[in-house]
This record gives C-alpha cells, structure tokens and sequence, in this order.
C-alpha cells in the first residue's frame, strides 16, 4: 500500500480537493475527520457528476422517488465543499489482508482503489496500480514439489472448476513437468487447463497433450 496518503477534510472546498488531485496526480482522496477516522472518499467521478448538467424530471414523478435519494443527489451536484460531494460509504480493507483480498475488491467492485483502515483510522491506500508494482517486483516461485504432489494439486485444481471436462485429462508429473492428456471440450478449455498446470507451484513445464473433441480421428482408451 501507499502510506503516504493524501488526504481532505469534509470542509475543504472541492475546488482545492480537484486542485490537489491534478498536482498529485491521482484519481481520488481519502475524506478524514479530525481525529483521522474515514468518513468518506471524493473521486474525480463525484467531481465529474457535478457538472453535469442536471436533468429535470416531470413534477409525477416525485411521488414515485425517493425523497432522501433525491435530497442527496441534488446535493452531490451543487455542493461546494468536499462533505457534500464526496462518497460516503466507502469500502476499505485491513492491512492484515492479503493482496488476493485486494484485488478481488477492486475487480469485484470496479473501483480503482481501496483505503486501507486500522480501528478506524486511515494508514495508507491501495490501488490498481500498486497491484501491479507488487507482482512485477516479486521474484518467481522457487517452491520444489514432489511429482505426485503436482498431480494432487493439479487435480484438485481440475475438481474445483466447473468448466473443466473432470473426468476425461489424465493428469502425469515427471521430473517437474506436468503431462495433460486426454479429450478437452475446447481450444479454450484446453489452453486454459495448461495455464492452470503452469500456475502451480513447483511446476518447471507443461506438456499439453490434451485433444479437442471432434478435431481427432482416434478416442483415448
């Protein structure tokens, strides 16, 4: 995570909450109160909203809205200050939880980042791109496993899918190398398969023997 966080309180004007984002070069604020606890996060997109330009409903339809949404849209759109624009549920993360966590949220949720909050209190950020900092400077797998550990892995791997064809890829191991054999419904499911094998720990290669139905003039005994 990012530990040096900018931030802002509800008060701050949204023009100096925009003017810091064009100088750090960032997309979204953490909102703090004044004991440092999260209320809230103001984006580009809450800014964005802003100026758009509000859309006039039919008096009838009042009677079918909520009056509290509503309340609250309108002053998202004309608000001035960081409070009044900003988001305020937001979702944030334990720095005790894995990077895994992390990236499910942000993908999950498609938001860019995620603030990371002890107690309460705002210790740092993480986001997309600190993601992708951490997988490009951690060094590669240096696990070593047992063959027949391959195959157990590889296998529960295989059960664990729905979209696997089980019962048909016969699944070797020799000297680190997985061997796949067997009908696969696909060429997605059979590329897919060899990724799965080469993602396993201690895996050194992967000989994709597998057969995409229809495409071989023989059947596997």
């Amino acid at each position: 995570m990012t530990r040096d966080v900018v931030t802002v309180n509800p008060a701050t004007p949204i023009h100096d909450a925009a003017r810091l984002m064009v100088e750090r070069g960032v997309s979204g604020l953490p909102v703090v109160d004044e004991g440092g606890r999260l209320v809230g996060i103001i984006s580009d997109g809450d800014l964005i909203l802003r100026q758009r330009r509000r859309q006039e409903r039919p008096w009838w339809r009042w009677f079918f809205e909520n009056g509290e949404q509503l309340a609250r849209a309108y002053q998202k759109a004309v608000g001035t200050t960081v409070g009044e624009v900003m988001t305020r549920s937001v979702i944030s993360i334990n720095p005790a939880w894995g990077i895994e966590t992390a990236a499910t949220i942000l993908q999950n949720r498609r938001i860019r980042r995620l603030p990371v909050v002890r107690d309460g209190q705002l210790v740092g950020i993480v986001s997309r791109g600190d993601l992708i900092k951490a997988l490009a400077t951690s060094p590669s797998s240096t696990v070593s496993r047992s063959d027949a550990d391959l195959v157990i892995a590889m296998k529960a791997r295989i059960s664990d899918e729905l979209w696997t064809s089980t019962f048909s890829v016969v699944v070797k191991a020799k000297d680190g190398v997985i061997s796949l054999w067997g009908p696969v419904r696909s060429e997605t499911e059979k590329s897919a398969l060899e990724t799965m094998a080469r993602s396993i720990d201690g895996c050194r290669a992967v000989d994709n023997r597998l057969a995409v139905r229809g495409k071989t003039p023989y059947s596997y005994g």
